[in-house]
């Protein structure tokens, strides 16, 4: 028998300790996950400015699990009645039988179709997005412009607060923007007032430029439109942390 766990972010490598434990020694457990490490994802942004805070938020799953088989490859669809999971890796696209699998994929950036935006935006989900946007960054700091954060929810607030002391430490604050757009009214407005009135205070006094009210509709090479053309904000570098959706994998749908 072969119970698959697919995804290993803090749900999955839960779930697989526990049936490394309970599960009978002849079951075959394969873990499967995009990476080989599991990443400490509420810590990446720290990683922007000192990319050495990696080697303390990433654990080689084959440290962490006992017996569990390690698979790594991008679970690209589940068809649940075959009990068939196509994943894909560096050779190409292949099909994975299992007879009892849970669902662990967490949650993927979302762009919501607006034109242009995912090509161009950089999220932070992933050790090589946090890489790139400070690789990213620091060609801005290089020859000054405006790097925009696109969604001020925590992850938001968080990056445009690492690029601000990024540009401080690299000398260049007077030349360099930080923008911060929300299409909100209130910025990290899941969390209670007293919490957004002290992160807005702070980057403003740090001079993060706050655009709430302003929901992107456009995104090219050059610049944001802004609230369907009322405005368009140029830009030299853009990360999008507007939102999250269910993986792609399962049509953003519940598996029973």
């Amino acid at each position: 028998m072969r119970v698959a766990v697919l995804g290993a972010g803090y749900a999955g490598l839960t779930l697989a300790r526990k049936l490394e434990a309970g599960l009978p020694s002849d079951v075959d457990l394969v873990v499967v996950d995009e990476a080989a490490d599991h990443l400490l994802l509420h810590e990446l942004h720290r990683a922007i400015r000192r990319p050495d805070v990696l080697d303390a938020i990433t654990v080689p799953l084959a440290d962490v699990l006992d017996r569990a088989t390690v698979r790594t490859a991008r679970v690209e669809s589940i068809d649940a009645d075959a009990r068939r999971v196509e994943l894909s890796d560096s050779g190409g696209s292949f099909d994975f039988d299992y007879d009892y699998a849970a669902v662990c994929l967490g949650s993927e950036t979302a762009f919501y179709d607006i034109p242009g935006l995912e090509e161009r935006g950089t999220p932070l989900k992933r050790v090589a997005h946090a890489e790139r946007i400070r690789r990213e960054f620091l060609d801005v700091c290089e020859t000054g412009g405006r790097a925009v954060v696109g969604g001020a929810g925590l992850s938001g607030v968080q990056v445009a607060g690492e690029l601000h002391a990024l540009a401080v430490e690299e000398g260049v604050r007077d030349r360099v923007e930080v923008v911060l757009v929300e299409q909100l009214s209130e910025i990290t407005s899941n969390f209670p007032e007293n919490f957004r009135e002290a992160v807005r205070e702070e980057l403003e006094v740090r001079n993060v430029e706050i655009r709430t009210g302003a929901a992107v509709t456009e995104a090219t090479d050059d610049d944001l439109e802004l609230n369907d053309g009322d405005e368009r904000l140029p830009y030299d570098q853009l990360v999008w942390t507007g939102g999250i959706r269910g993986s792609a994998a399962t049509d953003g749908e519940r598996l029973d």
